[in-house]
């Protein structure tokens, strides 16, 4: 699942990237034109690159937002959470080979005799 919302995220960034090369290029060709200065060709430039980044935020934002309503819907658990499994699990583990171990030499003794 993660994949999935990490491939959106990039997609996302992707179409802004895009949409900002594609600026670059109509600027350059009204500047070569006279249509427009230099000066307000980087005006230009400028206001598509902070809309790009506010579209690459919202973008994240949502995917984050999605992520969090996923998780909840599969029953998803926290890193915290996680950590905690894996203490227990070691703690069972050890106490696990310690019986075993305990009870290989009761084997071993009667097997000796």
């Amino acid at each position: 699942m993660k994949e999935i919302i990490k491939k959106s995220f990039l997609l996302g960034l992707g179409a802004a990237t895009l949409t900002k090369n594609q600026a670059e290029k109509i600027v350059k060709g009204l500047v070569s034109r006279n249509a427009i200065t230099i000066k307000e060709g980087k005006e230009m430039l400028k206001r598509v690159t902070k809309v790009t980044k506010n579209e690459g935020s919202r973008v994240k934002r949502l995917a984050e937002k999605e992520t969090k309503r996923v998780a909840g819907k599969l029953g998803g658990v926290s890193k915290t959470h996680i950590a905690k499994v894996k203490k227990k699990l070691k703690s069972i583990d050890k106490e696990l080979s310690s019986k075993g171990k305990n009870t290989l030499r009761k084997i071993m003794k009667e097997l000796s005799r």
